[in-house]
């Protein structure tokens, strides 16, 4: 007790705390140093990427206070202190990775004070070396952790003599029960390229090798399980003139209401048509688990918007489009990407969509084959808008001028999961929002 008054004092005096071991006699005194450990922070997440540390080394830290923030799925996380004390010892660096589950850093707590004989902290570091030491006798994880796979017992051996982790056949071939056969694939097609890779890199002038991390990590992952979805893609093309009109009666609302600038757009307007045509096709509106065989339904239209930032592809939502008027979601559009440029989405904006919409045409072309995201059962691709001159009248011929329309046109690709989405369900779905974009007069007031 005299002891830890006698440091508590110094500590006042010194406006720090000790560090590591202080010895007297015989004993290690010290401060209690724990080791902050990152926990699970949801959605499956397994690692993130280091962006900043708020914390330099000797740096005081109270409980709650922000260590360091990552990346995690898309959005930016601060991980905070449980304890108060002063951050003694960093194990990673900014723009490294860090698993979920392991150590990230060491705090010297300021209340508890342990005394140890040397015999005791000489056997714990004694016990550590013999932790790590079977550490390195484990066997490998990418062979050992088959965690909700099934497989034979003969598939198994096999993977075993390949190396190869049945989880990531699984996830490759998007199922549950692997056979000898979806491993040989798995092994001929991945695992052999790979090492192919590998040989041929050594006869080229290899300018740097790139590790994928934080955005595009996850869109790696991303691309990757949708790519086992066998899809079923769509064109059409839409005349949007009364589309323009319909925009500029609204910016002429804005005015007379004396409503806080905010430019309305074609998007936001199409996001609204959308939702409108979701009504009638709920299916579209589903998510499928290949786990189960099931897909669900939901009544939100959470519809999901690609955003281009300076990071990396972002895909929020706009949550409840179905409850929303032209200026709500014109707001909410401008809010996310703002957000998603200063990689500031919270979880909620960017987890539950339950559609994609992706506007490549703001940028570039006419035509693309996007992939659905996240489960989805569709994504609608917008192209940029073109000059075309088209007959009025289809069913007449070509006989004077007159019978030319000039006229704004959009190219829609509609892309969707054809383990349960029929191509006649896409292409009523198609035809109605056509429909309705090309006839469009009002989507209801601006404010409701």
């Amino acid at each position: 007790m005299f002891v830890k008054n006698v440091l508590n004092v110094l500590r006042r005096i010194e406006g720090k705390s000790f560090k590591g071991r202080h010895y007297l006699n015989t004993s290690a005194i010290h401060f209690k140093i724990v080791k902050c450990k990152l926990f699970d922070i949801g959605e499956g997440i397994s690692e993130v990427e280091i962006t900043k540390w708020n914390k330099n080394e000797g740096d005081q830290v109270s409980e709650m206070e922000s260590l360091l923030t990552v990346q995690s799925d898309k959005a930016a996380v601060d991980i905070t202190s449980k304890y108060s004390g002063v951050l003694v010892k960093k194990y990673l660096n900014e723009n490294d990775m860090l698993k979920v589950g392991s150590y990230f850093c060491e705090i010297d707590t300021y209340d508890d004070i342990i005394e140890r004989d040397e015999e005791e902290v000489e056997n714990e570091e004694n016990n550590k070396r013999e932790e790590d030491d079977k550490s390195d006798l484990s066997l490998n994880d990418d062979v050992s952790n088959n965690d909700y796979i099934k497989a034979s017992p003969g598939v198994k051996r096999k993977a075993n003599e390949y190396k190869v982790n049945l989880n990531k056949v699984g996830d490759y071939f998007n199922k549950v029960n692997i056979s000898l056969e979806d491993l040989e694939l798995y092994y001929n097609n991945v695992v052999k390229n790979e090492c192919s890779n590998n040989m041929n890199n050594n006869d080229m002038d290899i300018i740097d090798e790139v590790s994928l991390k934080g955005i595009k990590l996850a869109m790696c992952k991303s691309m990757n399980e949708s790519l086992q979805v066998p899809l079923f893609h769509l064109n059409e093309m839409c005349i949007i003139n009364n589309l323009i009109k319909m925009r500029k009666a609204y910016k002429e609302q804005q005015k007379n209401l004396q409503t806080k600038e905010t430019n309305i757009t074609i998007t936001c307007i199409l996001i609204k048509l959308i939702s409108n045509v979701l009504k009638e096709f709920p299916i579209l509106n589903s998510k499928f688990n290949f786990k189960t065989n099931t897909y669900t339904m939901y009544k939100n239209h959470n519809i999901s918007i690609a955003v281009d930032t300076p990071h990396g592809l972002l895909v929020p939502n706009i949550k409840n489009v179905q409850n929303k008027n032209i200026l709500d979601i014109q707001k909410d559009l401008l809010s996310l990407r703002d957000k998603a440029n200063n990689m500031q989405l919270s979880k909620s904006d960017i987890t539950n969509g339950t559609i994609t919409v992706s506007n490549f045409g703001a940028i570039s072309g006419t035509f693309a084959t996007p992939i659905v995201f996240d489960n989805q059962a569709c994504i609608i691709g917008i192209g940029k808008m073109e000059k075309k001159l088209l007959l009025k009248d289809e069913s007449n011929d070509l006989n004077s001028l007159n019978d030319i329309l000039v006229a704004d046109t959009i190219n829609f690709t509609f892309g969707a999961d054809h383990r349960y989405i029929d191509g006649a369900t896409l292409a009523q779905f198609s035809k109605m929002l056509k429909m309705n974009i090309e006839n469009c007069a009002s989507l209801g007031p601006l404010l409701e």
